[in-house]
């Protein structure tokens, strides 16, 4: 009965972080050093804005074998950024990358309004695996990256 109702709060959680929405409008900020360990998403959803506390996120998942995971993070690449196309996946036994794509602001929003980047995740079995995401631009050294997350699902 606690369990079932931890995960009620972490459900609940995670529906007011996604309805506060993803595309906020600040400007492009300078990250801090320490990383913050936020948990208990099933889709996760940061906005832009969260990075300007954080360069790092740390997240934590569950999904069930044949499920799907939804990862949305708020992007500019009118500033030179973006995300890595492709996660790093420690074990892609247990999940595989099946989509990315950029979602713009639409046509009604100024130049350079951020968007979101959205990647689908499916799960194949049983396991804990960790996925990594970079911001960065892609010219720059492997070193330079602005904002990172580190997703670690537990697939049921």
């Amino acid at each position: 009965m606690k369990r079932a109702k931890w995960y009620l709060g972490l459900l609940l959680v995670g529906i007011l972080l996604f309805v506060g929405g993803c595309a906020e409008e600040p400007s492009l900020p300078v990250p801090p050093s320490e990383p913050v360990t936020p948990t208990g998403y099933s889709d996760i959803c940061i906005p832009i804005g969260e990075f300007s506390y954080h360069s790092h996120i740390d997240v934590v998942m569950h999904a069930v074998v044949g499920g799907e995971l939804t990862v949305t993070l708020g992007s500019n690449p009118t500033t030179g950024f973006q995300w890595s196309e492709f996660a790093g996946i420690s074990d892609e036994t247990i999940i595989r990358q099946v989509d990315h794509k950029f979602v713009g602001p639409g046509i009604d929003k100024p130049p350079g309004t951020p968007g979101e980047e959205v990647w689908i995740f499916e799960a194949l079995k049983k396991g804990t695996v960790t996925t990594f995401l970079e911001y960065s631009r892609p010219w720059e050294s492997a070193d330079t990256g602005l904002w990172t997350v580190t997703i670690t699902t537990t697939i049921e």
